[in-house]
């Protein structure tokens, strides 16, 4: 297996998803937002098993931006080459819903492989690595 090129993916060399802070570790997190998310994530757990690799806030609640409009944006980082985030998507729909009735906040999701999310060259990927808060 070839090393990957950090010059190209905008990563330093030894990233790991430990390597960001967990929800734990902000102060800043609504409540309600905080039990949305633990509540979400133990949803995913029973539907992906361990599969399951990490969660991931991103987005405007991450960087403590966020408005009375904002979604909840969580990337789902799943172990496994292939990752159809369509399909994903659609699995998730009942669950989302769900949650968006319970607390009326909506959940985004971005499922992606493990690998996509450590080395895949995208500038929302790279925004994810920076200022993403782990669930």
């Amino acid at each position: 297996m070839v090393a990957p090129d950090y010059q190209h993916t905008g990563l330093t060399p030894g990233f790991k998803l430990d390597d960001l802070p967990t929800i734990e570790e902000v102060d800043f997190l609504n409540p309600k937002i905080k039990q949305l998310l633990g509540e979400f994530k133990q949803l995913l757990k029973k539907l992906y098993g361990k599969r399951l690799a990490k969660l991931v806030l991103f987005g405007s609640f991450a960087r403590h931006e966020e408005t009375q409009d904002s979604d909840v944006d969580v990337l789902i980082v799943l172990k496994g080459i292939d990752v159809s985030s369509g399909d994903e998507i659609w699995r998730l729909g009942d669950a989302e819903i769900e949650l968006l009735l319970k607390y009326d906040e909506l959940i985004s999701v971005l499922p992606v492989s493990i690998n996509d999310f450590l080395y895949r060259d995208s500038p929302l990927l790279r925004n994810i690595r920076q200022d993403g808060i782990v669930i």
